[in-house]
């Protein structure tokens, strides 16, 4: 640190190679230490990628056939860096923040932080994809036009990396705002549905990968779409050179550069580190809380309060409320995807999307309150726990049942499949049960500690929950198999009267799940309290010295947790 102050001070370019040289080793740093699971899905899917993409353009069937899978290929790439690291809780690992208080040029900072972003294994394998066009390059005008090909890498690697860090840091700043928090759950929404469904958009369309490389794009408008973004460009210039139009050619390189540049100065902006400075704000509650008056509408309990409060946290953190709106576009955009694809069958299960998005998104509930644990900690008595596992398992279901229910109704009216409304009333408890008992088990268990509520500034800032997503997802879906084994047999074989009769044992079932791992949860976390605030508190390196020496499946999972999932909050003292 003292190179990097000494460094920062001085104004010759050796003096900006000084600030960036101490950056790009702590990030190896901080990388070394990440996950045993990150690196190696690090190592495994990043040259993956590069053999794709170089693959597909080697077996393109002719050059106009190859220009559409370079503008396809190069697009997918930058799309890939700009919802990457959201999407894999794996935000740059040098945050602006960690550097603000250090006497550096603010300016200067943000543009050493961005070098430091360019410096990495993920930045080296893309250039090897981003060379991609130097083989349409050879194909199309031979060793000429190569140069250009070459040319195009640096400014395309700083425009993807830069777009990556700003797109990152623009939604850590729409979290201080109900229409930022909307906006981005669209986003998130319409990004877990098209995993979910995605492929019946593609299939639809009857465009398969091999479609796509033995003969282009369909039609002409979507390879001019492609053409518009900078992605495009260097395939583009490539091109023109081949033809003999080096002016043309230089033209697009020199716009890609300014592109590169212009999306550099912005991403200087925004890693500009701040001093935030929270306004006062009009506390807004939720309409039901305006609209009824009198006596009160939850029970004067332990668990009563524990509702109230959960369903006010729900509504006020951006975090959380994020959360809960992803499940719901999640739903409907699974449903706007089966009609458009031609698959009314899908839409009367909408509904279960959104009740197993309970799961994904409330499997760290206890990560998310952070440091607020130490309440639950002093202010211990006999039901305490129980009360608060209870409590934000009936929250739950007051937050994620109605939506999952209007949505199953309304797409199974639009479908016109009436034929599935006994099937999907049967299953929608059962996943809805299941989910937030699966939800509050993975909570205890699994938690993870994320930044402290009021210092969170990027959308992974709750903490790291790739290892309870799997347990999550199938955790939810195995329990329902009792009411599947009766209600999918019964509707293929036409009995109608053992379909409905398979309602409620539905509702049996997630009753049946819920109290089970409802209860494991708060029998785990009464005997594990001060060890649970301890993992929140101090992170990874404290709670691996306190973890459970049994060899049963929770400790198995407690353990797992602790070495899989990555730190997302500076070490307490």
């Amino acid at each position: 640190m003292a190179g990097f102050l000494t460094g920062a001070r001085e104004s010759t370019p050796t003096g900006f190679r000084s600030t960036v040289e101490p950056l790009v080793r702590l990030k190896f740093t901080i990388l070394r230490h990440s996950s045993s699971g990150v690196r190696l899905s690090r190592v495994l899917f990043w040259p993956a990628a590069v053999v794709a993409t170089w693959g597909a353009v080697l077996l393109a069937d002719g050059a106009d056939v190859r220009h559409d899978v370079l503008l396809l290929v190069l697009a997918i790439w930058g799309v890939g860096w700009m919802l990457g690291p959201v999407l894999a809780s794996g935000a740059g690992v040098l945050r602006p923040a960690f550097f603000s208080l250090l006497p550096v040029g603010r300016r200067r900072l943000g543009l050493a932080l961005l070098a430091a972003a360019c410096v990495g294994y993920g930045p080296a394998v893309t250039v090897l994809s981003l060379a991609a066009p130097a083989v349409h390059a050879v194909d199309l005008g031979g060793v000429a036009a190569l140069p250009v090909a070459l040319l195009a890498v640096p400014p395309l690697l700083v425009f993807v990396v830069a777009l990556s860090r700003t797109v990152y840091a623009l939604m850590g700043s729409a979290m201080g705002s109900r229409l930022g928090v909307t906006m981005s759950a669209v986003q998130y929404g319409l990004l877990i549905a098209g995993l979910f469904t995605g492929w019946l958009a593609i299939s639809s369309t009857q465009q398969g990968v091999a479609a796509v490389v033995r003969e282009g794009l369909p039609g002409e408008r979507a390879a001019r779409v492609l053409e518009v973004f900078p992605t495009s460009w260097p395939v583009l210039a490539v091109e023109a050179a081949a033809d003999g139009r080096w002016a043309v050619a230089f033209g697009w390189l020199l716009g890609l550069a300014v592109a590169a540049a212009a999306m550099a100065g912005v991403c200087t902006l925004v890693l500009t580190p701040r001093t935030p400075v929270r306004a006062p704000r009009r506390r807004f509650r939720p309409l039901g809380s305006r609209v009824l008056t009198g006596r009160p509408v939850l029970p004067t309990t332990p668990t009563g309060a524990v509702v109230g409060k959960e369903l006010r946290q729900w509504w006020r953190d951006p975090w959380r409320s994020l959360e809960l709106q992803c499940g719901a576009w999640t739903g409907l955009f699974i449903g706007v995807i089966g009609l458009i694809s031609g698959v009314p069958q899908l839409l009367p299960f909408v509904g279960l999307a959104v009740a197993l998005m309970a799961a994904l998104t409330a499997c760290n509930l206890l990560g998310q309150d952070g440091t607020a644990v130490w309440l639950t900690v002093v202010g211990a008595d006999r039901g305490t726990v129980r009360a608060d596992i209870r409590g934000r398992q009936a929250a739950l279901l007051l937050l994620f049942g109605p939506v999952s229910f209007v949505l199953t109704a309304a797409f199974t009216l639009i479908s016109g499949q009436h034929q599935f409304w006994a099937l999907a009333l049967a299953l929608l408890p059962a996943v809805l049960g299941s989910a937030v008992g699966v939800a509050v088990l993975l909570s205890v268990v699994a938690a993870t500690p994320g930044v402290d509520p009021k210092y969170r500034v990027g959308p992974n800032d709750a903490g790291d929950v790739s290892y309870q997503i799997w347990f999550g997802l199938y955790g939810t879906l195995l329990p329902v198999l009792p009411t599947a084994a009766l209600a999918v047999p019964a509707l293929v074989g036409g009995q109608t009267v053992l379909a409905w009769a398979a309602v409620p044992l539905g509702l049996l079932n997630g009753a049946a799940v819920a109290w089970l791992l409802g209860r494991l949860a708060y029998r785990r976390l009464d005997a594990r309290l001060p060890e649970t605030f301890v993992r929140l508190r101090y992170g990874r390196s404290i709670a691996s010295q306190q973890q459970p020496a049994g060899n049963g499946l929770l400790d198995r999972m407690e353990r797992g947790a602790v070495k899989g999932n990555q730190e997302r909050k500076p070490v307490g003292t």
